[in-house]
């Protein structure tokens, strides 16, 4: 049993040794981008999706004025804000900071993130091993969350929030709505063979 678990965890770290170094920033630029279409999604006139997918919101505890939504999700919660979004569990978790444009690993399984203090003595950079395996809960509910939204509302929606956050100022645009969803699939399931966002979409399926 001992041998089994010990070949495992030496195949998983041979793949995930494959993993390119950038995709630390792709993902976070990905994430940029992400949070602009969830607050898209809060806002729109038919109603809140975010609440409507069983989010929980409450006052920020962080900046006034700003909102968190929380959402129970493997043995741990996904948390959204304006300024970060990430998965916390028992024992830590995942999260990005938008304003830093930047990924952590979060070392704490009793507090989370609060926008503008950020506990800095919580947040570690990690290898890009580490940061991958600590942002799989996150990755797997963007993955659900987004294909929810296409069948709910359809490519056409996503692609109207794209243009829309192209005309942000000073926003840097990343990838097509589903390129994007493509590129986090193949974050999330094969590591090993990512390629650039740029190479997904439309004509370049998995």
């Amino acid at each position: 049993m001992l041998l089994q678990v010990i070949c495992v965890i030496v195949m998983s770290t041979i793949a995930l040794s494959g993993i390119p170094s950038c995709f630390q920033r792709d993902l976070a630029q990905g994430l940029q981008q992400q949070m602009f279409f969830w607050g898209q999604d809060v806002l729109r006139p038919t109603g809140n999706f975010l609440k409507e997918q069983g989010f929980q919101r409450s006052p920020s505890k962080g900046l006034q004025g700003t909102s968190c939504y929380r959402l129970a999700w493997q043995s741990g919660h996904i948390e959204l804000y304006g300024a970060c979004a990430g998965w916390h569990g028992p024992e830590g978790g995942f999260t990005f900071i938008r304003p830093r444009r930047h990924c952590y690993l979060w070392q704490s399984g009793e507090e989370t993130p609060l926008p503008g203090a950020w506990q800095k003595g919580l947040l570690k950079s990690a290898t890009k091993t580490e940061l991958h395996a600590a942002s799989l809960p996150f990755l797997d509910w963007v993955i659900e969350y987004e294909e929810a939204v296409l069948a709910r509302f359809g490519h056409a929606y996503r692609r109207e929030n794209f243009h829309k956050y192209r005309k942000v100022p000073k926003a840097k645009q990343w990838v097509e709505p589903s390129a994007a969803l493509q590129w986090f699939k193949c974050l999330r399931h094969s590591p090993s063979n990512l390629q650039r966002p740029k190479h997904y979409g439309p004509k370049n399926h998995l």
